[in-house]
């Protein structure tokens, strides 16, 4: 797949006439195709998602304590803070009924 996506090779080409004369010099500078993608995956390519669901497991094990831990610590934190002040609040509200 990293081949899929490969840039061109660079191509030393004659200096642009289409441009200004004060930007010559700057265009030549550029190579015609630097940094442009020409190849891409084909629609008749098979087996693209098979390496990444073979792996998909062992990434998971991996990074389950990070993604679990700290988003997880902030939402039961703040799930406990609502929860705790609500009780409180209700609390408040029942103490002056007789």
């Amino acid at each position: 797949m990293i081949r899929a996506f490969a840039r061109t090779r660079a191509l030393k080409g004659p200096v642009r006439s289409d441009v200004d004369l004060a930007m010559t010099k700057w265009w030549g500078k550029k190579r015609p195709a630097e940094g442009q993608i020409t190849k891409s995956i084909s629609a008749h390519e098979q087996f693209i998602v098979g390496p990444w669901l073979k792996t998909f497991p062992q990434k998971v094990i991996r990074r389950a304590p990070t993604y679990i831990i700290y988003p997880g610590g902030a939402i039961l934190l703040c799930w406990g803070s609502i929860k705790l002040a609500a009780d409180a609040t209700a609390a408040e509200d029942y103490s002056h009924r007789p």
